[in-house]
């Protein structure tokens, strides 16, 4: 059977064919309070779990919203992480939440199978842009396109195996755990360690979630990371 997408009416991405057999490698893990985390496999090559299975495509050299979701480098369709949709509550000599607030506390890689090949690897948030007659994945403003949540990470801190990198904000913010302990190396996505801002693209109604989607520079021959988020939803939780 062929691989294959499509959008259907109610703008909803749907798979068949080989393309639906392709494992989801990525999920949200139950944390006892306010934090939430989701965690997922980057492949940086085709990766194929187990004998005769589907292989995970590699993350793409560039974004096409108009293609497939690995086209978009999504890494799962079931994987979302919420948006904010109010403008960033400041505070105050008072403060009054009431509406939901984002902030992504960290982002953290970990090295599986070292890296090679490639220069650096990027991580932003995509939505969908429902249109007639056909639908199309497009990236979350502002900030981006593929650098919300990691932000040009370089080959250096993807090897060797057992690497550990922490970004806790924007830019030369991650501690290295791994080559170099106690280097602050760059990588930070436009979002971690702030009050994600309010969702700017023209859409009706506004995004209410993303999917994560990962974006490689230069040509990998080798390598696979884990990518965890760790976020807050805070103030009136109402999602």
């Amino acid at each position: 059977m062929v691989q294959g997408f499509w959008y259907n009416q109610d703008g909803l991405p749907l798979q068949y064919g080989t393309q639906k057999a392709i494992p989801e490698v990525g999920g949200d893990f139950l944390i006892y309070g306010d934090t939430r985390e989701i965690e997922t496999y980057v492949a940086l090559v085709p990766t194929q779990f187990g004998t005769g299975s589907i292989a995970i495509p590699a993350a793409p050299t560039s974004f096409s919203g108009t293609g497939s979701p690995i086209a978009a480098g999504i890494q799962s369709l079931t994987t979302l992480i919420p948006l904010q949709q109010t403008a960033v509550n400041t505070g105050g000599t008072t403060i009054t939440f009431t509406a939901t607030q984002m902030f992504i506390e960290e982002v953290t890689t970990e090295v599986l199978i070292a890296a090679t090949g490639g220069t650096s690897l990027s991580i932003g948030l995509v939505t969908t842009s429902p249109g007639s007659p056909s639908s199309s994945f497009v990236a979350v403003t502002p900030n981006g396109p593929n650098t919300h949540i990691l932000n040009a990470q370089l080959i250096a801190q993807q090897t060797p195996v057992g690497a550990r990198v922490t970004y806790t904000r924007p830019g030369t913010s991650g501690f290295n755990w791994g080559s170099a302990p106690g280097t602050l190396v760059a990588g930070g996505g436009d979002w971690v360690g702030i009050n994600m801002p309010l969702v700017t693209n023209a859409l009706t109604p506004l995004p209410t979630a993303a999917w994560l989607s990962a974006i490689a520079s230069g040509t990998y021959t080798n390598g696979l990371i884990k990518v965890r988020v760790r976020y807050t939803l805070y103030g009136n939780i109402n999602v």
